[in-house]
């Protein structure tokens, strides 16, 4: 496999003959001097999308071994088998499912997702609810952000969701406005991006921080 070879560069476009992939990579990462070309491109292949089917399922593969291989690949610039990229993303589900019950359960929840790519830049942190009216609200959002990663070619790291509540808007708004705060007076190693996108965080500080905001929050959860 050749090697794969990105860099920074510092735009030198104006938005009359900018790429339409540059300018949303713009907006979506909220840095003039990241673009779509700097993300690896691993020979033209996308990072797989599938969870443990049966094609990509290695039953010796555990997830924990699963996330320092990836790690090992994303480190030296290399394209990871699908099997390592799949039980890492079939972890991340099922932390879900650990930490918040079932998805099909009707109700708001908050959470923090964490997307990993090999540019180190390109990694980070979501903050996001889903609203109660839907059951399939949680996995259509969360697999929405997957889709969305893609553009960096990051994978689903890490992940965690609350339990149904009754409304999850204050608890929203109360942990990004931490990390905000947070970003702008240098308080913890974080940068806001846009409203709900952070580099540069830790995911199990973040999580730490949705968990403080819960009580403050005065969250209201639904009976099991």
């Amino acid at each position: 496999m050749a090697e794969v070879l990105f860099c920074r560069r510092r735009w030198r476009t104006t938005i009359s003959d900018m790429r339409e992939e540059d300018l949303y990579t713009e907006q979506y990462f909220g840095d003039e001097h990241l673009s779509v070309a700097d993300a690896p491109q691993w020979e033209q292949q996308a990072l797989p999308t599938t969870r443990l089917n049966v094609e990509h399922r290695n039953p010796y593969l555990d997830s924990m071994t699963a996330k320092v291989l990836l790690g090992d690949y994303f480190d030296a610039g290399r394209l990871p088998p699908a099997e390592v990229v799949a039980a890492v993303r079939h972890q991340s589900w099922r932390d879900l499912e650990y930490k918040g019950g079932s998805l099909d359960v009707v109700g708001d929840r908050l959470y923090v997702l964490f997307f990993r790519s090999m540019c180190s830049k390109l990694s980070y942190v979501k903050i996001g609810r889903t609203k109660k009216e839907d059951k399939a609200q949680v996995q259509k959002r969360i697999m929405a952000h997957e889709s969305e990663a893609k553009i960096a070619q990051a994978v689903l790291f890490d992940a965690w969701i609350s339990r149904p509540c009754v409304s999850a808007v204050v608890w929203e708004k109360g942990v990004k406005a931490h990390l905000s705060a947070a970003a702008a007076e240098d308080i913890i190693p974080v940068e806001q991006v846009k409203a709900e996108y952070f580099r540069g965080i830790a995911f199990g500080t973040a999580v730490r921080v949705a968990r403080r905001q819960e009580d403050r929050s005065g969250v209201v959860f639904l009976a099991p």
